[in-house]
Parts: C-alpha cells; sequence; structure tokens
C-alpha cells in the first residue's frame, strides 16, 4: 500500500478538486480499495470525454495558450457552429432580459477567446 500511496488522489489535486483528493488520501490511509477503485473510474471518465466538455468541466472552458498557440487543439466547425448557436442563444436571452448587457458581453467575450 505505501509503494503507490502518494499517487492516489493526485488527478483531483490537478483538477482543482482537493476536497476529493483528501478523500481519496483519506480511503487510502485506511486501506480500503475505494480510492484505487474510483481512480480507475475516473481515469475512464477523463479518458472517453469529449475534449471541449472536458475543457469546459475543469479548464473553465479556456484551453491552454500554449496548446493554441501552436495549434494543437485547433477549434473545429463543430465547434465553431456549437458557439455561435450558443452566442444567438445568449443575445435572445439578452433581448428578452433574462441577463444584462454586462452579462451578455462578458460571456460573448469568453466564447470568442475560444474561437481566436
Amino acid at each position: 500500500m505505501v509503494g503507490g500511496f502518494h499517487l492516489v488522489g493526485l488527478h483531483k489535486l490537478y483538477l482543482g478538486q482537493r476536497w476529493w483528493c483528501l478523500i481519496y488520501v483519506a480511503f487510502a490511509l485506511t486501506g480500503s480499495k475505494v480510492a484505487w477503485i474510483a481512480g480507475i473510474f475516473d481515469a475512464i471518465f477523463y479518458l472517453v470525454q469529449n475534449p471541449d466538455e472536458f475543457d469546459a468541466n475543469f479548464n473553465n472552458g479556456v484551453m491552454p495558450e500554449a496548446a493554441t498557440s501552436v495549434g494543437i487543439f485547433a477549434t473545429s466547425p463543430t465547434s465553431v457552429n456549437r458557439i455561435s448557436e450558443t452566442l444567438r442563444d445568449l443575445d435572445q436571452l439578452r433581448e428578452d432580459g433574462l441577463i444584462s448587457e454586462y452579462e451578455f458581453e462578458q460571456k460573448r467575450r469568453k466564447l470568442l477567446e475560444k474561437i481566436g
């Protein structure tokens, strides 16, 4: 148990989920295999998840700047279409008075940063 203990929950710390990391470590300290089994399920979940969905969940929708500057994560036509649809939906919410002009502008800028 001691040999691999230091790796249990490390992925949660990397993703900014400190409390989950502590829970994993606590389970590992008790000698339970729960942390190891949960880690395997997490690995499968992260590996099959759509990269755009992963970025939205864990990177606040922003791709790493180094990766985008060298074109590793080039914006696909599908994601551009999704962003344009989201912009239309946001504009409709603004027109309906459900979000303020300021909120619309902030969300619009974040979406446009994904493209450019």
